[in-house]
């Protein structure tokens, strides 16, 4: 079907060049006019912008951790953290803050990990809350 050419040439787009996804959906507009095609075209669309909405979020969430723990890793040993509160390597922890690529997908933290890395983090601060120098 040509509408859905049209339509992957559109998705291309999305992220390469503003001024021609937006030419190009202004021409598809044009061409396809039946109801069923306005239809398609505008749901088409919605399931685009919200992929890519949920990919963005996606971003700002790892982003957000990232820099959360960017002061936290200055005053404290990741490696620490990793071994200790998860029994895994440091290139484990920092691959899963960074969102680095494993398997062709992107390390991300579960909601149980962020849990420990929590009480981690909590667990640190009252150890060193509790520490007292006596001479």
């Amino acid at each position: 079907m040509e509408l859905n050419k049209e339509l992957n040439k559109l998705n291309e787009l999305k992220s390469v060049d503003t001024e021609k996804f937006e030419s190009l959906y202004l021409s598809i507009r044009e061409k396809f006019t039946s109801p069923e095609e306005i239809r398609l075209i505008d749901n088409y669309v919605i399931n685009m912008l919200s992929e890519s909405g949920k990919k963005i979020d996606a971003f700002i969430e790892e982003a957000t951790i990232k820099l959360q723990l960017e002061k936290v890793s200055q005053i404290v040993s990741l490696s620490y953290i990793a071994k200790k509160y998860f029994h895994k390597t440091r290139g484990w922890l920092y691959q899963k803050i960074n969102g680095c690529s494993i398997n062709g997908k992107p390390a991300k933290f579960t909601q149980e990990e962020i849990a420990t890395l929590n009480f981690a983090l909590q667990d640190i601060s009252r150890e060193i809350g509790a520490t007292v120098i006596k001479v």
